[in-house]
């Protein structure tokens, strides 16, 4: 603790890069193990992180930089490092970080097994001692939501609550250079192992060049009125794609764009005019946001006109029921990563069974999103869901990097 507190006090005004590392699913393993092997899994983790993690990041960074380790909370450790690092170093670090514990062997006392765990890290930089974790907090909080194993907030972001010149700039940088990108996830059939679809992301630049994820901004482009300029590039560059590429491409709406009239017309007036709509799957966010379904009902009708598709993105997020589900005329149904990344657990593949038993009774197609792994792909096959996405087929990529897998 003194040897913390003068490292601190050195550093005081410098600018130091921190990692916060989460164990997921502690209480899963608790509760199988017990609470003694959970807390052997955590002593492990402390080990491994000071000794083989902090001996590789102190080689990939090749200089003479303070490393403080500690473990913050029961299953959150704390990564210092007393120096301003560039992306790219920060990159290297998580991945000597995520991959180092995701592929160790953990002991557990009396079972004579081993087990993996997975965590998420959230990570930032600034010299404010008194910011640094809460930034690096909103940063692991945006990744866990997003179901990312890793995401870096830029201090600048966060000066306040409020609209930052520095991100009205980044808004205006993009809308100006038409920068906003769509990054393309891969929807897998789950019979012939093919890319069927793709779903398009939004994605856009700081002024370093570093990419955004939408936890990120998205809420502040609404707030700052400069929303529908970044929806309107990206709708304009997934109809290029369509066009050029002849690939079938959704893109999520939520209640709140569809009852956008600037935004609704917009598209309809693009896939119109450039006659892509049996290209086009529209993913409608399934929240409590939705209060009118006849509304929504209406805009499906009025996009199905031009042959477009329509799924219900993140079904089963809490609040979700069939019944809604009948008022609307759609095509797919995604289940939500928060199910199917537990669906090795009885309760939840029950659950999930019965939306693809209702699914099949509708003539509605499933798709399961954050398939990571084979054994979540296994489990998904086993159930018949139709279609799956995630990382354990891609992550979410540039048009170009998705031309490259397609003519391979």
């Amino acid at each position: 603790m003194i040897k913390k507190y003068l490292i601190s006090s050195t550093n005081k005004d410098k600018i130091k890069t921190m990692f916060l590392i989460d164990i997921l699913y502690m209480k899963d393993i608790n509760a199988i193990y017990n609470f003694y092997n959970g807390n052997y899994i955590i002593k492990q983790l402390h080990t491994l992180l000071k000794k083989r993690i902090l001996s590789l990041i102190k080689k990939i960074l090749n200089k003479d930089v303070t490393i403080l380790i500690s473990n913050l909370h029961t299953d959150v450790f704390e990564v210092i490092i007393y120096d301003d690092l560039s992306m790219n170093e920060i990159l290297r670090v998580k991945d000597v970080i995520y991959h180092n514990i995701i592929n160790h062997d953990f002991d557990i006392n009396n079972f004579d097994i081993s087990i993996n765990i997975d965590v998420t890290i959230g990570s930032s930089k600034t010299s404010k001692d008194n910011m640094i974790r809460i930034y690096a907090e909103k940063a692991l909080h945006t990744a866990k939501i997003n179901y990312n194993h890793y995401v870096y907030y830029d201090a600048k972001l966060f000066k306040s609550q409020n609209i930052s010149n520095y991100l009205l700039k980044i808004f205006q940088e993009n809308i100006k250079n038409q920068t906003v990108e769509p990054f393309l996830q891969p929807i897998v059939d789950n019979k012939s192992g093919k890319t069927i679809k793709y779903e398009a992301l939004m994605r856009i630049y700081d002024l370093d060049g570093n990419i955004l994820l939408p936890g990120v901004f998205i809420n502040k482009s609404k707030k700052s009125r400069m929303y529908n300029s970044l929806m309107e590039i990206l709708i304009t560059k997934v109809v290029s794609y369509i066009k050029m590429y002849k690939i079938n491409i959704s893109i999520n709406l939520d209640f709140t764009d569809i009852m956008n009239p600037n935004i609704k017309n917009f598209l309809i007036n693009k896939i119109n005019k450039e006659n892509i709509g049996s290209y086009l799957t529209i993913e409608v966010l399934e929240s409590k946001k939705i209060s009118n379904f006849n509304a929504v009902n209406e805009f499906i009708d009025d996009v199905k006109k031009y042959n477009v598709k329509i799924a219900i993105d993140d079904f089963g997020s809490g609040f979700s029921n069939y019944e809604n589900i009948l008022k609307l005329n759609i095509d797919y149904i995604k289940i939500d990563g928060s199910l199917i990344k537990r669906i090795n657990e009885d309760i939840y593949l029950n659950l999930i069974k019965s939306i693809v038993l209702f699914s099949k009774q509708q003539n509605i197609k499933v798709i399961a999103e954050f398939v990571s792994d084979l054994k979540i792909l296994r489990y998904v096959k086993s159930i018949n869901i139709d279609y799956s996405q995630g990382y354990y087929f891609a992550k979410p990529l540039k048009i170009n990097d998705i031309l490259k897998d397609i003519n391979e």
